[in-house]
């Protein structure tokens, strides 16, 4: 068995609440992070493109008053239908492609797909007072496309959580890949019911219907089936509170007399303030691992040996 820290997997499986958490929490890490994780520019360009070739029009209004700003809107009204992209408005904000607004005097509501040219005035309030209309008159020199551009690079720099969790389950199966090469295990990433059914030829609770796994190893000559999630998180909060709740009751469900193990990985400096919550999950779950530990191959010996 390899060592890590000087102790072997069984060590730590079989040490204490205490000293695995001891030692946990000192080989946390947050996962260094690809060059692309920090804004996706492919996906900017593609929204950027989607935006067609009326926002050059809008250019005219540089240097322009915020008057101006009304009377070409007046003109062109089907302009108005680039104003919530302008804004970062994503569709998921809209409900039917209605925007609401607080007015302050009055709640109103603005249809961004299908202009009411009898309500003109509405849009044209709602785009002065959200500060676009001063933006696109005295904010900008040249090019109200690179102000755009610069919308959508923000707006995916929020998407950074999506990608953490990505990078980790990317980590997860280039691990299971590597463990079941080696030893002629099956394995898969993202494992359903359906697919533990198909290529493994085992059934789930049905409890497990709807649940979609991290990844999975199967050990056909045992018929022993682990089952995987992953979880980095960078920064303390309610998350690792509900996913620590959560993997407790998966371990529990899955290990009732059934021949499956639920292994929980996780990592990030975000367990560092909520070390409480850790510790539940190391002791009640059991099987808990950060990346150095998968890294050091602590992951292959528990596959292999438990």
């Amino acid at each position: 068995m390899k060592l890590f820290n000087g102790l072997t997997v069984a060590d730590y499986l079989n040490s204490t609440p205490d000293i695995k958490l001891d030692l946990f929490a000192k080989t946390l890490s947050s996962m260094p992070k690809p060059a692309d994780y920090w804004i996706d520019f492919s996906n900017v360009e593609k929204n950027v493109k989607s935006i067609g070739p009326d926002i050059y029009t809008l250019d005219w209004l540089i240097g322009k008053s915020e008057n101006d700003v009304r009377i070409l809107f007046k003109e062109r009204p089907e302009l108005l239908k680039l104003v919530p992209k302008l804004l970062g408005i994503r569709k998921d904000k809209l409900k039917g492609n209605i925007l609401e607004v607080d007015g302050f005097e009055e709640v109103y509501s603005l249809n961004f797909n299908s202009i009411d040219f009898d309500g003109i005035s509405y849009y044209l309030d709602f785009i002065e007072e959200s500060g676009l209309s001063n933006m696109l008159t005295k904010g900008l020199s040249k090019s109200i496309r690179d102000y755009y551009v610069g919308v959508e690079a923000g707006m995916d720099s929020n998407g950074r959580k999506n990608r953490s969790g990505k990078q980790g389950e990317e980590f997860l199966e280039r691990s299971l890949n590597s463990i079941s090469k080696k030893n002629n295990y099956f394995w898969n990433g993202q494992t359903t019911s359906a697919k533990v059914e198909k290529e493994y030829g085992l059934k789930l609770e049905k409890v497990f219907d709807n649940r979609r796994f991290d990844g999975s190893i199967y050990k056909p000559e045992i018929r022993k089936l682990y089952l995987f999630e992953i979880n980095i998180f960078n920064s303390g909060g309610s998350k690792s509170k509900s996913a620590s709740t959560e993997f407790q009751t998966l371990h529990e469900r899955l290990s009732r007399g059934l021949n499956h193990q639920f292994v929980y990985i996780t990592d990030g400096d975000g367990w560092k303030s909520d070390q409480s919550h850790l510790k539940e999950a190391i002791e009640y779950i059991g099987y808990v691992f950060n990346t150095e530990m998968v890294r050091k191959g602590w992951l292959e010996d528990f596959v292999t040996n438990y």
